[in-house]
Order: C-alpha cells, then structure tokens, then sequence
C-alpha cells in the first residue's frame, strides 16, 4: 500500500501497469507450477514478435522476460535441486558448451569493436536452441508430450500462414500498377511455413480416417501455396531437395503416395488460386514464372544472389584472420554492396555455416554442427526403424525433410540469426531428440519382450 502510494504520488504514469503486472503474477504462479502447459504458452507465445518491426515493441520486452525466466528456472531446477542428469547424450553436452562458451564471448566483441546492442540481440536469438532440452524433456517424460510439441509446431505454422496471406491479400489489393502484382509476396518467417508443410505432408500419409486424411492434405496445400507467395527461390529449391531427401527414406508404398500427392497439391494449388486471384491470375502466375525461370541463371545474374558470393568471400577473408576463436557476436565486417554500389558494414552474414565459423572459430563450428549432425544421424536412426508409434515416425520423417531443407537453405539464408528460424531449430531438434529417446526405449522393451519370450520357450 505505501508502494502505491508512493508511485500515485511521483510517478502516476505507471498506475495502468499494475493490474497487468498484478495478473501477470498469477499467470506465472499458474504456469511455472505446471511445466508442460508452461512449456506450451511459452513456445506458442511467440506469435506475439514472429513479425519484424523497427525499435523494441512492448510484447518483445514481454516475451524476451518471459522466455529468459522460463528456461532460467528450468535449468537451475535442474542443475541444482534435481538429481536427473540434464546432458546424457553427446549431443546434449554439444549444445551445453556452446551456449555457455557462446555466451562467454562478450570479451571478444569488445575486443574486435562489435555493438554491445548487436550482441545482446544475436544472443538472445541464438539462445533460444535452449529450448531443445525442456522439449525433448516433455516428450520423454511426458506421454503426450510428442503431441503437444506438433501442436505448438501447428499453431505457429498456421498463424503464419495467416498473416501471410492476409499481408500479400493487402498487397494486390493495394497494387496500382501491374508490376505491383507481378512483384508482390509475402516473404515473412519462410522457415515456419516450410517445416509446417513437412509434417503436414507426413501426418497425411499416416492417416487412417479418410476425414483426417483429407484434413492434412488442405493444410499440406494451403502451407505449399504459401511457400509459392513468398517467392524465396532458396527455399523452393531446399524444400525440394527435402522432399527428394524424404522420397528415399521412406517405403516403396509411401513413395508412391508421396508422388501422388505432389501432383494433387499441384492441381489444388492452381485450381484454388484462379478461384482467388480471379483476373489477377495472369500476372501473379507470370510474375511466378519469372521467378522459377531465373532460378538456373541466379548464380550469374541474379544481382542479389551475386552481392552474397561477394559477401561471402568478405567474410572468408576475415575469418582466415582469426579462425580458431573468432569475433565475437554483434562484430561488423566490410564489403563493397553491389546492389547499393556503396562500400557496407555490417554483422549480418547470408551464408550461416561460415557466420558461425566467423563469430565463434573452429571450435563453435564442431560443438554446433556437431549437435546438429549426431542429432540429424538420431532421428535418421528411428526413421529406419519404423518405429511402431505412428506419431513418433510421422514427426521423424518430418524432421528428416525439415533437416535436409534447413542445411540447404543455410547456404544463401541463414536461419542462426533470426529468432524466427532460431526458435524452430531449437523446437525441431527437442523433437527429434525426444523421437531419439522413445524408439530407443521401445527398442529396449521390445529387446525384453524378446528375451522373455526366448526363456519361456526353453
């Protein structure tokens, strides 16, 4: 009470705040007693800063509070007031140290001139792989854990979606001239759209009630014509070689249905957007066509694609200056900007195998992609199994397909920089590990189940 008093005195200004603060209490009381359902309102919260604006908006200063506090419980709670081993796996131990020695470069960035401002923001971004280990944790510990993380994948997929559509159904019908239309698309958290679309696709295939069936396969269409809107060339590429990368993983029979089910979503595709775009139809298809026509000659004359080979090369002239520790996070490098005919700096780099090798030396690059790489052999591993849980194969083919299109999408648009794509990675890799864990539990027990029945006999 002297607390409100004090601030309707000298600062009334706050006055509104305090319900919210008040309610935000309770909801964290509510939430941190129930670490699943926690775990899901954070994840899913993120919706409230998947767009990029200028400045620092309010929900951004909400959700950095609320994730930072989140996994800073969970892992005290479990370093120092459980007896569970946290990092049982080598890969789990991988991405620990990372973080750690990550978050211990702060010298370096000082060191090389970087932006104390640009390191915060490439931490946090980067920091948000944390969520690997209290996912994986939900899914081994919990038996709807699994669900539960392809539903938050869903939710983020689908508000995308969304908003995407909503943003490029703005832009048409905004356009003035033809060329508005042409160049028109929707180009925000591409990522999202894409992993969604796998486990759309694989859902579908492991459906067995005809209406789930037809269920998955409007989403599946609805998240490629997404993808189509966006006109990211990259990504069209990656997402094709995931799905070749998928095509020959999978049995002879889902292979077929695979094929099949390109081509429906093809005709859906065209038949649903000459229902949408009405006499727009031309110009929108032709400024797609443009697009997929100058995919073979990008790498020439693509002026963007171009100014990222001499990015690259800028970049790779700087890290052979220091390439065992590196520069740090927020640190600027310099190149001639092509597309601004102006001499550039700038910490942003395109290609996100050499950003990690430049920002943290040799040593971030076997502790990341080492991580990465066992996790990518894990879930191949269950994958070849054909676990018998429809759900746990179901989202490690996805995985599989999601894996193989980020790895190639890295090249050309790095998704280690974004907390968009940052936040996927660290969903999808809990997910796989969590898959990992569960078939080699199954594994063990139906080892047992052998064992048992081999003593019976004799």
């Amino acid at each position: 009470m002297l607390l409100l008093l004090f601030i309707t005195w000298k600062v009334d200004w706050i006055l509104p705040f305090i319900p919210v603060v008040l309610l935000g209490g309770v909801a964290a009381w509510f939430l941190f007693q129930r670490p699943l359902l926690n775990l899901v309102t954070v994840l899913c919260c993120f919706i409230l800063v998947a767009d990029f604006e200028d400045g620092i908006q309010p929900a951004e200063v909400f959700y950095g509070l609320y994730y930072l506090a989140f996994l800073g419980v969970w892992f005290f709670k479990r370093l120092f007031l459980m007896e569970k081993p946290v990092f049982v796996r080598v890969e789990d131990k991988f991405l620990f140290v990372f973080l750690l020695l990550m978050s211990l470069t702060f010298p370096l960035t000082l060191l090389f001139g970087g932006s104390v401002k640009m390191f915060i923001g490439e931490w946090s971004s980067l920091s948000l792989f944390a969520f690997y280990f209290p996912v994986k944790e939900a899914i081994e510990d919990n038996r709807y854990g699994l669900h539960w993380m392809v539903f938050v994948v869903g939710v983020l997929g689908l508000f995308v979606l969304g908003r995407n559509f909503y943003q490029y159904s703005n832009i048409l019908s905004d356009a003035e001239q033809a060329w508005q239309v042409v160049k028109g698309r929707a180009v925000t958290n591409t990522a999202q759209i894409a992993a969604t679309s796998f486990f759309a696709l694989s859902l579908y295939l492991y459906a067995r009630k005809w209406a789930a069936k037809f269920f998955f396969l409007g989403l599946y269409v609805a998240f490629i014509g997404g993808l189509i809107l966006t006109q990211s060339r990259g990504y069209w590429v990656a997402v094709l070689f995931g799905s070749l990368i998928l095509l020959l993983f999978v049995s002879k029979k889902d292979r077929n249905r695979l094929i099949l089910t390109g081509a429906l979503t093809a005709g859906s595709v065209l038949i649903i957007a000459m229902v949408l775009f009405g006499d727009l139809i031309t110009l929108v298809f032709g400024g797609l066509l443009d697009r997929v026509a100058s995919i073979g000659s990008a790498a020439s004359k693509d002026i963007s694609l171009v100014n990222r080979f001499l990015e690259t090369q800028a970049v790779w002239e700087q890290i052979k200056s220091n390439p065992v520790l590196g520069h740090g996070l927020g640190v600027s490098y310099r190149f001639f900007d092509i597309t601004y005919e102006n001499s550039n700096a700038k910490s942003f780099i395109h290609n996100g195998y050499l950003a990690i090798w430049y920002q943290f030396g040799i040593w971030g690059v076997c502790l990341f992609f080492g991580f990465l790489g066992t996790l990518i052999r894990r879930i191949f591993s269950v994958v070849r199994s054909e676990h018998k849980d429809r759900l746990v194969l179901t989202s490690s083919q996805a995985i599989l397909g999601i894996m193989a299109t980020l790895l190639l999408a890295t090249l050309t648009s790095n998704p280690f920089y974004l907390n968009d794509a940052t936040l996927l990675l660290g969903l999808v890799t809990g997910i796989a590990g969590g898959c990992y864990s569960l078939n080699r539990a199954n594994l063990k027990i139906e080892s047992t189940d052998s064992d048992s029945s081999a003593e019976s006999y004799s």
